[in-house]
């Protein structure tokens, strides 16, 4: 039997963190922060297969802290779904633009949601051979 992949959730709202916990903690090993700078400080303990970030957060946007988390070498390539209630043209332009491997808009589907995971971490796995 292999090891569940590990999905770090971060987000400022606990209403959306219960919900991920709803729909992921049985398939995967489900760690939630709901801020940043909490992220961060995990990321340094505990090897990460799949981010899932929230956008609009206090003190550090989504944004900001994927740029920080791409510097990081061991979470250069981890795959990071932007998960956010914001579906602006301007804001959907830059979040596609970004480093993410791919943006979801709120509400998700808890099939959506793990479809999203398993592709976008079977296409880092196939990018790197394995």
């Amino acid at each position: 039997m292999t090891d569940k992949l590990v999905v770090l959730a971060v987000d400022d709202n606990l209403q959306q963190l219960s919900e991920f916990e709803t729909m992921l903690s049985q398939k995967y090993d489900l760690r939630t922060v709901k801020a940043a700078s909490e992220a961060i400080s995990f990321l340094n303990r505990k090897k990460i297969d799949v981010i899932l970030l929230d956008i609009d957060m206090p003190n550090i946007s989504g944004f900001e802290f994927l740029e920080d988390i791409r510097k990081i070498p061991s979470y250069f390539t981890t795959p990071i779904i932007i998960v956010s209630g914001n579906t602006g043209r301007e804001f959907l332009n830059k979040a596609g633009n970004s480093s993410a491997n791919a943006v979801l808009t709120k509400p998700v589907t808890p099939k959506m949601l793990i479809d999203t995971i398993e592709k976008v971490y079977a296409d880092e796995e196939n990018a790197r051979g394995k």
